[in-house]
Formats: structure tokens, C-alpha cells, sequence
């Protein structure tokens, strides 16, 4: 039977969900927190007070805290007051903040050993989550044989469905955050003209110190050296129209052979878990349209999906406030919806 069928008969959890936003608002700490080593990364394992129905395995995106992140540790904790056991993975390359040809199988085989060890998922049924650029790693992983029979929802905060769009908007678009077009850029140089050995230092420092004061503007005028003839040509290449352009050219060439990773998969099986998509409706790296064109193609096969654009959400912001009754509502919606069917697929086994 295809899995959208029987899901339908799903029951949302709206308890768990509601306990799940109070305790994100409320900066709430529920259960209990320990850091596991695994293979060569770390894990951080959030256990809920009862018995868990399910497990989260939340792959961060890139953020140079990684599990650490503040914004990650509350969104940990709110799963595991929504009653899961939650695990964050470091993944190394992620957190260096570099996009490359070998990440996404890093991370399809961090996955898939994190599902079969059964001392850390405890339960039957796993969800995968993930935020922006690692979202592909979520949604590869969901077609992997090995975690047909496990994965029982997939949960997508701020994806994107088109590379080449997401590109195009991060290089050339003015109201897209530079953040997203230098750690483009260092990838790109270190991976493919790793000569330029001066630029790279340069864009490493600069998406370092943004990583690192996330809450502050950018302004790449201060952040180059525009005294030193070096930085003054990458400041142009990020900052100049005609330059942006003819990098884009360069970058979607190597989305097309050697990043061929990061595409959205032409076909989803009908077997797909159910996936719970959440975007920010004003977000400045990856744009709400991404969802939304997900979220069709999932309708034209027919596939279990439930979208949630919120006003309250941008990208990596996590302020919501109860004021917005109407917004809290649609987020309360979405998340009680993922709770049922993250508890829900996945018969135990005899």
C-alpha cells in the first residue's frame, strides 16, 4: 500500500505539539542532555522524561557551532518536550561550513550507521530533521533501502527544491544574505581552484567572523581589505553585478558534475515518508518558494506532505511570539501533524 494511504488515517498529535512550542518559547529543558562520542564525531542525545515513541535525528545545517548552536539546543530540547528522543550529529564538513563533493555521502552513511546503532536510536521509528542546505541529505537518505522500513516522517525547516535557483538568488540577488554567497565561494575555490590560496584564506575568514556574529548585518566593505589588491578583487567577485554573474556560470557548471549531490532527486518513490515542511515567509537565504514548489511536487505524486510558511520565522531566527494567534496556529498545526506521523508509520517488529 502506498504510505500517503495509510497515513491519512494518521491522527495529528496536538498535545505534543503544544507542549513542544511552549517548551521552544519558553527556552524550556525537559529530560535530560548528554554528549556521546560516535565513530569520529560527537552526538548530542536528548532524552525525553517518558518513554520515547520515536526517534529525531537532526542534522544541523551550516552553522559553525553545529550541535552547539543556541538555536539547535532549544529546537532539541522543544522535540524532546514533543515526547521523542533526539539525536544531533556533528558533521564535520558541515560545521566547517563548506559545501563539497564527498559531504553528502559523509552524511548519507552518518545516517544510515546513526539508524542501525541500536544504542543510540532506541526506538523502532525514526524521523529524520534538517534545516537549509542540509535538507538534500534528509531527503537522499529517505530512498536509501537500508532505512525504508524505519524512517516514519522527514522534517524539512527552510529547504529548497531547485540548486540552481537557490544559486542563482544567493549570487546575484540583492536581497539575498551574503552569508550564502561567500561560503559559496570559499567552497568553490577550495574544491575546484584550491591555487588561489590567498583567496581562500580570506573568504574563510570572512565566513568565520559572520558564522560567529549572526545576529549582527553584514557589510562586506568591512570585512575585506580593500587596501590589498587581493581581497579587493574577491570583494568584487562577491560584491560587483558583472562579477557575480560570471561566477554564477562557473558555480552551476559544478552543480551539474561534481556537486550533483545537492539536486533534489528526479523521482520520490511512492513509498516516501510523509514531510513536514516549515519556512520562514520572508527568509533571506534559501527563498519560501522552494517550499512551495516541494510541496507541489509532492502533490502531483500524490505524496503525504504538509506545508507551513510562517511570518514568524526567518532563516535561523527562532523568535516566535504567542501574540501572532493565527501564525502560532498554522506552526502548532504543522508540528502536531509531524508528531503523528513521526509516531505513528513504521509497525515495531515482532
Amino acid at each position: 500500500m502506498n504510505r500517503s494511504d495509510t497515513q491519512r488515517k494518521v491522527r495529528a498529535d496536538w498535545k505534543g505539539a503544544l507542549k513542544l512550542l511552549l517548551a521552544f518559547q519558553r527556552h524550556q529543558r525537559p529530560g535530560k542532555l548528554e554528549t556521546v562520542v560516535f565513530g569520529q564525531t560527537s552526538v548530542d542525545v536528548y532524552q525525553p522524561p517518558s518513554v520515547p515513541a520515536a526517534t529525531v535525528i537532526f542534522v544541523p545545517g551550516l552553522s559553525i557551532r553545529g550541535r552547539e548552536d543556541p538555536r539547535i539546543r532549544r529546537l532539541g530540547w522543544a522535540l524532546c518536550a514533543g515526547g521523542l528522543r533526539v539525536l544531533v550529529p556533528d558533521v564535520p564538513s558541515i560545521r566547517a561550513l563548506t559545501i563539497s563533493t564527498r559531504q553528502p555521502d559523509e552524511v548519507a552513511n552518518l545516517i544510515r550507521s546513526l539508524v542501525q546503532d541500536q544504542t543510540l536510536v532506541t526506538t523502532h521509528r525514526v524521523a529524520l530533521m534538517s534545516v537549509s542546505f542540509s535538507s538534500i541529505f534528509v531527503l537522499r537518505a529517505a530512498l536509501d533501502p537500508v532505512l525504508t522500513d524505519r524512517v516514519t516522517a522527514l522534517g524539512l525547516i527552510g529547504g529548497y527544491y531547485d540548486i540552481e535557483r537557490v544559486v542563482d538568488f544567493l549570487i546575484t540577488s540583492k536581497r539575498a544574505d551574503p552569508y550564502g554567497r561567500l561560503v559559496i565561494g570559499r567552497s568553490y575555490f577550495a574544491e575546484f581552484e584550491p591555487e588561489h590560496t590567498k583567496a581562500i584564506a580570506a573568504l574563510k575568514r570572512v565566513v568565520e567572523t559572520v558564522a560567529t556574529n549572526n545576529h549582527e548585518p553584514i557589510h562586506l566593505d568591512a570585512l575585506f581589505d580593500i587596501n590589498d589588491p587581493l581581497e579587493r578583487s574577491v570583494h568584487q567577485l562577491m560584491t560587483e553585478p558583472g562579477s557575480r554573474q560570471a561566477f554564477l556560470k562557473k558555480v552551476l557548471d559544478v552543480f551539474d558534475s561534481a556537486w550533483v549531490g545537492y539536486r533534489v532527486p528526479p523521482e520520490f518513490p511512492n513509498d516516501t515518508p510523509p514531510v513536514f515542511l516549515l519556512h520562514g515567509s520572508h527568509d533571506p537565504v534559501i527563498p519560501t518558494e522552494e517550499s512551495d514548489r516541494l510541496a507541489d511536487r509532492f502533490a502531483r505524486q500524490g505524496l503525504a506532505h504538509h506545508l507551513c510558511v510562517s511570518d514568524l520565522l526567518e532563516h535561523g531566527n527562532t523568535a516566535i511570539s504567542f501574540r501572532r494567534i493565527v501564525d502560532v496556529y498554522r506552526l502548532v498545526a504543522g508540528f502536531a501533524w509531524f508528531l503523528g506521523r513521526t509516531q505513528a508509520g513504521g509497525d515495531e517488529p515482532a
